[in-house]
């Protein structure tokens, strides 16, 4: 097997339009309060670091649409807040990132598991280098109303790096 080239998140949004960016910060910032305890921490590390506004001491203090503009804009070039979006927004759509592994597995794709953002958070592979996921994502996606469709094609480079893990 040749050797596989991981992208780092942030790369994620040159397949993004600008709608379907602000539904998944949105999503992300949406599920932060309620994500797991670690990851909780991981994206508020990170989000403490990588957010200020001025006239607020903290990024919880920060006004959620306020705050919503700014994540948005950092998810663009900051690698460490986009995979923190990206982790977030992953446990919030686990359902359909459910549906698409399990329907992968049907399909005899080598998904790894267990799959989770401790693992996802290192990158994606490019939909070229997973043909037989992204076309199953397609098919799936093609289903759906945007942005669920668009959830399908996410949660495909979600699990993308997942078929490369021993």
């Amino acid at each position: 097997m040749t050797e596989t080239n991981v992208l780092p998140w942030v790369e994620v949004n040159e397949m993004m339009d600008d709608e379907y960016r602000q539904r998944v910060v949105a999503d992300a910032l949406g599920h932060y309060p309620k994500a797991s305890s670690e990851l909780n921490k991981f994206a508020a590390d990170i989000l403490k670091k990588t957010i200020q506004v001025n006239g607020f001491r903290s990024f919880q203090s920060i006004p959620p649409h306020m705050a919503k503009i700014q994540v948005a804009r950092e998810f663009k070039i900051n690698d460490q807040l986009a995979s923190a979006v990206i982790c977030l927004w992953a446990e919030k759509q686990h359902e359909v990132i459910e549906t698409l592994a399990h329907a992968a597995r049907e399909a005899n794709i080598p998904i790894h598991e267990p799959w989770d953002w401790h693992e996802a958070r290192h990158g994606f592979v490019q939909a070229q280098d997973t043909p037989q996921l992204d076309q199953l994502a397609t098919t799936l996606s093609a289903q759906k109303t945007k942005p669920e469709s668009d959830h399908y094609i996410l949660a495909a480079l979600w699990l993308s790096n997942s078929l490369f893990v021993e």
